[in-house]
């Protein structure tokens, strides 16, 4: 059987990018921590990251206050409940930012929720967050310092 020169082309174009692909997946998560240290603002660094069902609770910080974004990693670009929480440890409603102005961001969104924000230096935080293919995840005292 004798193979066309178009049909290696395309053949060999495939297998480089099946390698791009697999190549990229661990930077993607890495590109995605910075993403949401942008959207935190100006000074913040990725910090923590804590995966839940759709999605995954990135955590930044700019040496006194932490900031929390939920990137969707399911059913991006379509508005679904998707909520972000962050607060000192123990201590609901000290977080700010957010529709709810408490440390809370949630509705349909289509990319992420937050920023969120809880100024904690010396403090433990917990960061939360709830997608519409998981349960409200909470990661308990974390970040303490």
């Amino acid at each position: 059987m004798k193979i066309s020169k178009r049909a290696k082309a395309l053949a060999l174009a495939g297998t480089f990018a099946a390698t791009a692909l697999v190549a990229a997946a661990g930077p993607a998560q890495a590109a995605s921590a910075s993403t949401a240290a942008s959207i935190c603002g100006s000074g913040f660094w990725a910090d923590a990251s804590y995966s839940l069902p759709g999605g995954i609770i990135y955590v930044s910080y700019n040496g006194s206050t932490d900031c929390a974004v939920l990137m969707k990693t399911v059913n991006v670009g379509t508005p679904t409940w998707t909520k972000a929480y962050i607060g000192l440890d123990g201590r609901p409603g000290t977080g700010y930012g957010g529709n709810q102005g408490d440390g809370m961001d949630d509705g349909q969104f289509t990319t992420y929720a937050g920023p969120v924000y809880v100024y904690a230096p010396h403090e433990c935080i917990n960061a939360a967050g709830e997608t519409s293919v998981s349960d409200y995840y909470n990661t308990g005292p974390v970040l303490c310092g």
